[in-house]
Order: C-alpha cells, then sequence, then structure tokens
C-alpha cells in the first residue's frame, strides 16, 4: 500500500470556462488523475472553471499532473483507492481544502493480460479491489453528501470489456463487469433525487494500462483525451451510457441479440491466440 499523504497545489483562481460555464465554481474529484484519462480529465475539469481534487498512488506523478494544470485550483491526495482508510482520508482532505465533491469520476484502475490458465487468483483479487471496490469506496464518501444537498455527477470508467467478456483478460474483464452492473443498480436508485450517474465504456485505450503494448490485429488504440471529452459530455450534457468507439454499441447489442454469430466472429479473432495456448497443454 502506498504511504497516504495529501498535499495542496493552489495555482491561481477564477479559470473561466470556455464552454462549459455550468463547471464554473464546481469541486470535481478525478481518481487515477496523475497519468492517461484520469489526467486528461482532470486536465479538461480545470480548464472548463472547475476546482480539481487529483487521487492516485504515486506522490511525484501527482505533483507534476497538477503543477502541468495551469491557471485551477487544485488539490491532490495520495491513496491506493483499494484501501477505505486512505480513500476515506485522501476525500476529506480534498473536501476541507476545496469543498464538498459535485462531481465524482472513477478512473482509477489496473489492467491484467493473460490467460485464465495463467493467472493467479491474487491477479483476479487485485483487479476487483481496485477497479471495482476502489469504484464503490470513493461512491460511498460522497453520495451521502450529493444526497443532502439534492444534486452531483457520478461518472465511472467502466470498459467495453466491462459488456462483452474479453479473452485472455479474464480478471480485468469480470472487474469491469462488477463496475457495470454497479452503476446501472446505482443509476436507477438514485434516479429523481438529483444525483445523476454515468458510465464510460471505452474500447482500447492508448496507454500502458496493462503493462505492455496492445495485441497485434486489434483496433487502433483510442487517445485518452477522446475519453475524457466523453466524461466531460456527461457531466454537461447529462449523458448516461457512452461507447467509445460508437461501433463497440453494436458489438455488443450482436452479442445480445445473435450470440452465435457473436461467437463464432470472437472465436476467429482469437484464434490464434487460443490455438497457442491448447497447444501448450
Amino acid at each position: 500500500m502506498s504511504q497516504l499523504s495529501t498535499t495542496s497545489v493552489a495555482i491561481a483562481c477564477g479559470a473561466v470556462a470556455r464552454d462549459g460555464a455550468g463547471l464554473a465554481g464546481k469541486v470535481v474529484v478525478v481518481t487515477g488523475a496523475s497519468r492517461g484519462i484520469g489526467f486528461e480529465v482532470a486536465r479538461r475539469m480545470s480548464e472548463l472553471g472547475a476546482s480539481v481534487g487529483l487521487v492516485a498512488r504515486d506522490h511525484t506523478a501527482l505533483e507534476a499532473a497538477a503543477g502541468s494544470l495551469r491557471e485551477a485550483t487544485t488539490h491532490i491526495a495520495v491513496a491506493d483507492v483499494a484501501s477505505t482508510s486512505q480513500v476515506r482520508t485522501a476525500f476529506a482532505a480534498i473536501e476541507s481544502a476545496l469543498g464538498p465533491v459535485d462531481i465524482l469520476v472513477n478512473n482509477a484502475g489496473q489492467g491484467h493480460r493473460a490467460a485464465v490458465v495463467d493467472t493467479d487468483v491474487e491477479d483476479f483479487r487485485r483487479m476487483v479491489e481496485v477497479n471495482y471496490l476502489g469504484t464503490v469506496h470513493a461512491t460511498a464518501h460522497v453520495l451521502g453528501g450529493m444526497l443532502r444537498r439534492g444534486e452531483g455527477r457520478i461518472v465511472n470508467v467502466a470498459s467495453i470489456a466491462g459488456r462483452i467478456g474479453a479473452p485472455f483478460e479474464a480478471a480485468y474483464s469480470a472487474s469491469k463487469f462488477a463496475v457495470v452492473g454497479y452503476t446501472e443498480a446505482l443509476a436507477v436508485e438514485l434516479d429523481g433525487s438529483g444525483v445523476e450517474v454515468s458510465l464510460i465504456l471505452p474500447g482500447r485505450v492508448a496507454t500502458t494500462f496493462a503493462g505492455d503494448d496492445p495485441p497485434a490485429g486489434r483496433p487502433r488504440p483510442i487517445p485518452p483525451a477522446d475519453v475524457a471529452e466523453a466524461v466531460v459530455a456527461a457531466v454537461l450534457r447529462g449523458k448516461r451510457e457512452q461507447y467509445l468507439p460508437r461501433w463497440l454499441r453494436t458489438a455488443h447489442a450482436l452479442r445480445v441479440l445473435a450470440p452465435p454469430l457473436y461467437r463464432r466472429g470472437i472465436g476467429r479473432r482469437f484464434g490464434a491466440d487460443r490455438k497457442a495456448l491448447h497447444d501448450r497443454f
């Protein structure tokens, strides 16, 4: 576990929102904010006038991220989102510095790419603790306050792997299925409360998320900034569910409406990987 610490980075107040005046004066907390999607979300939110709390495990990376958000008010807090106590302490420090959280972006996560037979049980456990329970821990901290105020927005960054089981990524995929189910249930519970819930479902993103490059032959990874724009759209335009790229919605519909056709297609896509696995045994 990372040692918990917090550092304020007050750069400047009064950033002017260019096309999102609704974020001026809002407090946004982004988990996994030191790099990749999380950093791009924090950058866009700060550009649109929000005060931003950045949460991640790497203190040095957080300081660098916050320092690059010019003309913004930020506060950083180091925490492993898998730890309830670290999340509680980190969020309390952010709220003390910036005020109550108006918008929570649950982005922190880890990837894992391996066949099930090569995946240790602890890898499955870590995926659940970070990707799913990390979302639960952060949401639990802010939800009561949002409900009492009668307003707020929670944006959960999941994955298409949370809608369609991803071969050779079972540990990661299962944790994201949990995030999707949690988000859908929460959205129904909160309907009419003033607290809104959004789900972002990107395909492969151009990051070092799983510790290596994407396998050859897969669709080209999408830029983290594109995912950040989807998060902004969820907040500013009330979008409840977004697939990136959009054709992934069709892929999900195909799996639901025509399972045999989908299985044939996915089987062809991963045929070589599957044969190599079977040949080992």
